[in-house]
């Protein structure tokens, strides 16, 4: 039996990697949880999703895993989306994770059975020193319909290594043949099995869903190749691909019956415990688990790793696709973080990460770089959920009560309503209903969002030319008291508390209630007070939602302000409002933060412009939203590289310097004094005015305006939103600088998380020149750098870097280029030299039909049919020529002169194509004696050719010509 106190986690990766290393296996190390190219994938979700280029032929010459005949590695996998999905039952049982390691080992065309298995014997036997009589193999029975014979070597061989006849077992198609898709290699597999209690004889319950026999281990033998017609035909070099799950190991080898009992899991726990205070993990389930505090553990222990792991990564929260993923995990992991260890939310998974990256960065350096990054994305989503977490469980109660009323059958459309109003992932509802018996019909969710969908594409339209509030309606507001909104709630965070004044319809003015209109009619709201940013000052206006809980939401697209009155547009999504209902305003907050770091980004920006093109810099125009910031300036010529990177360096000495933000609404005569405040050109500001400084504070400018070292800030007069400190812009890049009109120029750049991915992409594209950079010159080098020109032009990145990665790619094109004249002008001689010396052999022969001996190049095939056009010499005159390029690779080329000899016998270039073309398919063109096309069937080449032979020669009676 295996020395428990030996395996420590670290132990068993270390133990795994350096065996197969000493077997000649290169350890590789992990790829990226976001499989940047594998569309099909949302996350890697096997360890040998890196090595499918590699299965499939796909692995170009430069690629590094080209060169690789052993290959070993902990592969970090993600199931929590798509067609894996684990997510469900995290913290249900001992041994589902969302994020998990796989030790896998791969052979490509090297050794095959009888080594992997000897291996994977030796390795758990005598390395771990796994007792052997509680392991069990499968092997893969066949099966008669596909015409597949079972895989009886594979049981040969276990039997070869030790393994008892009574513990090797047939296994069906689905647990013992593994294929990758529905075309591709695939092949039989054996998989390994362990007995947790022992001293039995547990054969019949492998693969029966005991937790007590559990498969640790899969060896699966590629030696074949699914057709697309469903046919299997044996691979030409056969492959080894294993996995064997990591977690699981250690829990064997620690003798623990689950995973999460493990040192895999412990420093986790103990951190959870230390932050939460609550008590400490016992490792119960079900019933046992009565406060349902240990399933908390372990759902928050897993949810920080998949989170961890996929943000550092480059998977970042959103709505859409794998950023999905990553939110609701994090928010289901929130929830039970708040619910059952009564964490205090918005720092709460970032408090865990130094746990987190200390037992896991020593693998996976990734997350210790990192760290910070992960951090900050952690924290700005539990906050933005946070605002709407409470509201949201109380709203589910409601909906829960009623249920439990009833048929105990939660809607369709308040599933959706929990999502689409409070930001609920339909899973964590899903769940919070299980918890109390609550059925949820999936295709009634599915039809309510439908609906929804459906109601917000109608409207919207409508709101894009929803009028403006005009001189007369501004006019009986005033004249009936109504008080003009407070919104200095839109500097804070959170939402507010507001009082519906007035209900605008548009065109028909105001009503007191919407009880009488008809759905999906675009309104407006004016409120006493609201945190919404209405548009002004080049910020956009916020989006996000007005409601009274459980009765009405209004979903609010845009916020316009008119003489002090600011009106929410949008319209209801259920319910109705009047006037003097008491509501809540919630703004989007992730959109929010994003436009607040375009704002802050902005003023920093102008002041590093200043600061490198000088005083005579002045504002022309902004926008800011939630995508970019867009900064129109006076300035007579373009910004150059070396500016832009003066530019950037200031910008991030700023960012990286956290300078704090200080605001202050003020005198617009004393605002005016402070010695470098920045302000719009023509402009009207309010009086008094709000000045926004970057990096001091404003209240100590005041009593100093005139001291020159105010210069070294950013200082301007702003009504908008901004970071409470500069760090939180985490990064801004100019992706764009251009003119707009004679002496204004423009620069959009990105900020946040924008910004980064624009590095990610410039990156991932930096990586696919490199390979490009490395292949020999040739159609397949031409190709690729064809392809990276339209791509890097599509690319929206660092303007600096673009101009890096564009120098690149036009020095491959000139050298493609001058190859390409190297090669045609030598291809140029030879096709020539070809006719020429045949000619030369043969003087009295007047026709020549063959191949050049050359690639598909035009020019080259041109130049042949251009020399006997032209020459002046009696002989070439009346010879003929039907000459051919190209080939399967690259197409093939074809071209004809008619000399005067064939001319005279009423050949023609035009007849003689045409026969040839009727074989290779294409069309071709020309004058007179020559005539050239390309054609689109080169597997007929050798028969084009013989055909051109033959047709001419039943022109000239029989007689015989040569055929190159």
């Amino acid at each position: 039996m295996a020395d428990i106190s030996r395996w420590t986690a670290p132990e068993v990766r270390r133990t795994f990697l350096g065996y197969f290393s000493d077997k000649q296996h290169t350890i590789v190390p992990s790829a990226s949880v976001v499989p940047n190219n594998d569309p099909t994938l949302l996350f890697v979700n096997a360890g040998m999703n890196q090595f499918k280029p590699i299965f499939l032929g796909k692995a170009g010459q430069t690629d590094p895993l080209a060169q690789l005949k052993r290959a070993a590695d902990s592969q970090k996998c993600i199931r929590a989306g798509g067609k894996h999905n684990d997510l469900d039952d995290v913290g249900r049982d001992g041994y589902h994770h969302t994020l998990f390691e796989m030790l896998g080992n791969w052979s490509f065309g090297d050794y095959f059975k009888k080594d992997a298995i000897s291996m994977a014997w030796e390795l758990l036997t005598v390395v771990f020193r796994l007792d052997p009589d509680r392991l069990y193999v499968t092997y893969f029975e066949g099966d008669k319909a596909l015409g597949l014979e079972p895989d009886l070597e594979a049981k040969a061989l276990w039997e070869q290594v030790g393994v008892k006849p009574d513990h090797i077992l047939p296994g069906s198609m689905k647990d013992n043949f593994w294929e990758m898709g529905d075309q591709g290699p695939c092949g039989p597999c054996s998989e390994l099995h362990y007995d947790r209690i022992g001293g039995r004889n547990a054969a019949h319950i492998v693969n029966a869903d005991d937790p007590m026999v559990v498969e640790i281990w899969n060896v699966v033998f590629m030696q074949y190749d699914r057709q697309k017609d469903g046919s299997l035909r044996t691979l030409p070099a056969k492959h080894i691909d294993t996995g064997m799950g990591f977690e699981r190991l250690v829990s064997i080898l620690q003798n623990k019956m689950s995973n999460y009992a493990t040192d895999v899991f412990t420093p986790l726990f103990k951190k959870i415990e230390e932050v939460t205070k609550v008590r400490p993990y016992t490792d119960k389930y079900g019933p046992d688990d009565a406060d349902g505090i240990d399933m908390a553990y372990r759902v928050c222990a897993d949810h920080l790793r998949l989170l961890s792991f996929a943000i550092a990564d480059g998977a970042v929260p959103n709505n859409v696709g794998r950023g999905y993923v990553v939110r609701r995990v994090l928010r289901r992991g929130v929830r039970y973080a708040r619910k059952y260890l009564k964490a205090e939310v918005g720092s709460f998974f970032s408090s865990l990460l130094p746990a987190l990256v200390d037992e896991m960065g020593g693998q996976f350096p990734e997350l210790k770089a990192k760290a910070s990054d992960i951090k900050e994305i952690l924290d700005e989503e539990e906050v933005a959920f946070a605002l709407t977490l409470d509201r949201g469980e109380r709203q589910f109660e409601k909906y829960a009560e009623q249920a439990l009323k009833g048929d105990k059958k939660l809607a369709g459309s308040d599933v959706w309503r929990l999502y689409d109003t409070y930001g609920f992932p339909e899973d964590l509802t899903k769940l919070m209903a299980q918890d109390l018996g609550i059925s949820i019909d999936e295709k009634e969710i599915r039809l309510a969002e439908e609906k929804a969908r459906e109601a917000s594409k109608a409207v919207q339209s409508d709101l894009e030319t929803f009028p403006a509030l005009d001189v007369h309606q501004l006019s009986e507001l005033e004249s009936k008291n109504v008080p003009r909104t407070d919104s200095e709630a839109k500097y804070g965070q959170g939402e507010s508390r507001g009082v519906v004044q007035r209900i605008f319809t548009g065109k028909t003015g105001f009503a007191s209630t919407t009880k009488s209109l008809p759905e999906k009619t675009p309104l407006g709201l004016i409120l006493d007070k609201t945190n919404f940013y209405a548009e002004s000052g080049g910020q956009i206006g916020d989006t996000g939602r007005i409601i009274i809980d459980g009765v009405a939401a209004f979903n609010v697209s845009d916020v316009q302000e008119y003489g002090g009155y600011v009106l929410h547009n949008g319209y209801l999504e259920y319910g109705h409002l009047s006037e003097g209902d008491s509501v809540t305003c919630v703004f989007d907050e992730l959109r929010r933060s994003s436009i607040r770091n375009n704002h802050t980004g902005t003023h920093i920006l102008n002041h590093a412009l200043r600061e490198v093109l000088g005083e005579d810099v002045h504002q022309k125009g902004s926008l800011v939203d939630h995508e970019k910031l867009r900064f129109d300036f006076s300035h007579k010529t373009g910004v150059n590289t070396k500016e832009i990177t003066k530019i950037q360096d200031i910008s991030k000495r700023e960012i990286e310097g956290d300078l704090k933000t200080s605001a202050k609404v003020v005198p617009l005569a004393e605002a005016r004094k402070i010695n470098g405040l920045r302000a719009v050109f023509g402009e009207t500001y309010p009086d008094p005015v709000r000045v926004v400084s970057i990096g001091a504070d404003v209240d100590e400018m005041l009593k100093d305006p005139s001291n020159e070292k105010w210069r070294q800030f950013s200082v301007e007069l702003c009504g908008g939103t901004h970071v409470d400190t500069t760090s939180i812009i985490k990064s801004l890049v100019v992706v764009e600088e251009s003119g707009i009109a004679k002496g204004i120029r423009r620069i959009v750049a990105f900020t946040g998380e924008r910004a980064r991915e624009a590095q990610a992409e410039a990156q991932t594209f930096a990586e696919e020149l490199d390979r490009i950079e490395k292949l020999s010159l040739g159609s397949e080098k031409e190709a690729a750098v064809k392809a990276a020109s339209v791509k890097l032009a599509a690319l929206t990145i660092s303007t600096l870097e673009k101009a890096t990665l564009q120098d690149r790619l036009t020095k491959a094109q000139k050298e493609i280029v001058d190859e390409q004249k190297k090669r045609q002008k030598a291809e140029s001689k030879a096709a020539l030299q070809t006719v020429q010396d045949y000619f030369q052999a043969n003087p009295d022969s007047l026709v020549w039909v063959g191949h050049l001996g050359i690639s598909a190049n035009m020019k080259a095939l041109s130049d042949v049919l251009n020399y006997f056009k032209a020459s002046k010499k009696a002989e070439d005159k009346a010879r003929s020529v039907y000459v051919f390029a190209g080939g399967s690779d690259d197409g093939v080329l074809h071209g004809v002169y008619v000399g005067q000899h064939l001319t005279d016998k009423g050949v023609t270039s035009e007849a003689w194509t045409e026969v040839v073309s009727g074989i290779i398919g294409g069309k071709t063109g020309g004058k007179g004696p020559t005539r050239q096309g390309a054609g689109v069937h080169p597997e007929k080449l050798n028969d084009a050719i013989k055909e051109a032979e033959s047709w001419v020669g039943k022109q000239l009676g029989g007689l015989p010509i040569r055929l190159k």
